[in-house]
């Protein structure tokens, strides 16, 4: 059976080599495609950031 594709957009961007190395070790440490590591670390830190503007206030 054919796994729900997810709701998303196709993002193209250029970045840093030393960072995308980064990036491709994390995910294969983490058993991750880079696509779903990268989405989890801007989830946390979407997450961390709206925690630090709310008490802020």
């Amino acid at each position: 059976m054919a796994q729900k594709k997810k709701d998303g957009v196709r993002v193209n961007f250029y970045m840093n080599r030393e960072l995308s190395e980064k990036l491709d070790d994390y995910a294969e440490e983490m058993g991750q495609t880079k696509t779903t590591a990268l989405e989890r670390i801007l989830i946390a830190f979407f997450k961390e950031r709206e925690k630090t503007e709310k008490s802020k206030d």
